[in-house]
Parts: C-alpha cells; structure tokens; sequence
C-alpha cells in the first residue's frame, strides 16, 4: 500500500444530523484548497449497507435510468445522476472520483459529509479507509454532536416542516413519542458511532466537536489543522438548514429531563473525548443528570 499523504486528505463526515453539517461543507468548501466535488451528501455507502437508506438508493437508480434513456434517444441526461449510479454499481468509481479532485493543483481536502454514515458499520469504515489508503490518501473522520435532547427535538420540527400531513402533532408532543424509537436512536448514540471510529482510526485519528461549539473562530482553526488546510474565515453567524423554533417554545423541562436519562450512556461518551467540564457547558440538559 501506497505511504499515506497529509498532503492529500478525504474528510469523512459521519454526522450527526442537525448538528452543523451543512454549514461544516459550506465551511470546508469555501477553502481554494478543498473541492468537495458535485454533492455535500453521496449517500453511497449508507444506501449500500443500510435497509433504513435503501430508499436513496432506489431513487437514485431510478434517476439514472431515466437518464440513461434520455442519452438514448439523443438528448441531454443528468451527468450527476449517471455517476452517482456508477459509484453504486461499482464502488471503486466512488475512491476513482474523490482521486482524482485530489489531483488537481492545489487541492488538498476533498469531503463526503453523509450524516447517516453515523450508522456504517466497524468493518465498511475499514473499507472506506483502505479504498483510499491503497491511493496513497489519508481518511479524516469528524464527527459533530449536537446535545441529544436538542438534537432529536430540532428533527422532529424538521420532519414537521417538510412533511406537515404526517407529523400532525405538536412537535412538544412527538418528540415523548419519537425520542427512543430505532430511526432516533440510530442517529443519536454517538457512542456507537466512536465506537466505530476508533476501532478503524483509533481515537486520536477522529475529530469530534459539539454543534454548541462549532460556530468559534478557535473550533474551526482545530478543524482546519485536523483537515491539513489552512484556516480561511468562518461565517459563524451564519446556520444552514436550521429547524424553526420561536423564542416562546421550548423543549419542556420534563421531557429534556426523560430524554437525557434515556441517553445517558451518550453524555458520559461525549464528556470522556471532550471533558466533563465542556460537554456540561455545551449541553445544558446534562444538569438533569448531576447528582
């Protein structure tokens, strides 16, 4: 296998939903050294492994089917469609692209930022790794966390937002309903998550930073060193993606305080990368737990 480059860097950004991802790609993409490519989120590897995901994988290859056959009748098809399909069809194209932004002068960093990857297994993280190790590129896990409580109460006002007619209940309400369910859980047990990590990486070969955090001068200046570019400046008053949430409403006490207890074995996770002291900072839910 080839030596490993810091020169050449692929970020892989495995979550967490809501917790900054779309600003952390915006961020990453505004760099002259990084190209993240057509896409923030390739979805290959959860829709390959994952039945949860699979429903991206049968859309996309319905997309590329339509394309394909518009190429066939002479007329102009979506190329990200086609080689979305290619990764899919035949993963080594997926390392074959990311190589090959890396090649271009000047670029140093290329990203793959899929939240649902929070969920891939020990062994796909192994195989991620050694597609691009065999190219001579480094694999950079970051993964953000957002406090769990707060996380999964901005999902369900997204999913409200997005689809009204079937999320009909208060979402102060759906959240007591949703908060322990397998789709919840999944994207919320950051502990399974660097479980994983450090098995493939170890733990000083991941990054991890709090959502609460991420919007500081400081925390991107890390980030950018982790990377192996130079730090360009952060909009941190800027948020993508962010869920609607009126000053007046609030997660209420008692449902932060059921939902804390639930995922306590992820506060004392995140609390021994990071410091008992910063996490307590950052998530204020923990409090529940003290004692």
């Amino acid at each position: 296998m080839p030596a490993i480059s810091r020169d050449k860097t692929f970020v892989l950004g495995v979550g967490a939903q809501k917790a900054g991802t779309s600003w952390l790609h915006d961020h990453l993409a505004s760099s002259p050294q990084c190209d993240p490519g057509f896409m923030k989120e390739y979805h290959v590897w959860d829709g390959l492994d994952l039945e949860a995901m699979a429903h991206f994988r049968d859309r996309l290859m319905k997309r590329a089917q339509r394309a394909a056959a518009q190429m066939a009748r002479g007329q102009d098809a979506d190329p990200e469609n086609l080689r979305l399909a290619s990764f899919y069809a035949d993963p080594e194209a997926y390392f074959d692209y990311f190589e090959l932004l890396l090649s271009r002068p000047g670029i140093r960093a290329t990203t793959d930022i899929t939240p649902s990857y929070a969920m891939l297994s020990a062994e796909r993280l192994a195989a991620i790794r050694d597609g691009f190790g065999r190219r001579g590129i480094r694999v950079a896990p970051v993964l953000l966390m957002r406090e769990p409580a707060e996380r999964i109460w901005s999902a369900v006002r997204m999913y409200k937002k997005r689809r009204p007619e079937r999320h009909d209940r208060a979402p102060e309400e759906r959240v007591l309903e949703v908060y322990a369910e397998p789709w919840f859980e999944l994207r919320t047990r950051y502990e399974h998550t660097m479980a994983a990590l450090e098995s493939v990486f170890g733990r000083d070969g991941v990054h991890y930073e709090l959502y609460e955090r991420l919007f500081e001068e400081s925390t991107v200046r890390e980030l950018s060193a982790f990377v192996g570019i130079d730090p360009v400046p952060a909009d941190t008053d800027r948020r993508v993606n962010a869920s609607p949430k009126s000053d007046l409403l609030r997660l209420p006490d008692d449902s932060a305080r059921r939902i804390a207890e639930h995922y306590r074995a992820t506060y004392e996770a995140a609390a021994d990368r990071l410091g008992q002291d910063v996490v307590a900072a950052a998530w204020p839910d923990q409090r529940w737990l003290d004692g």
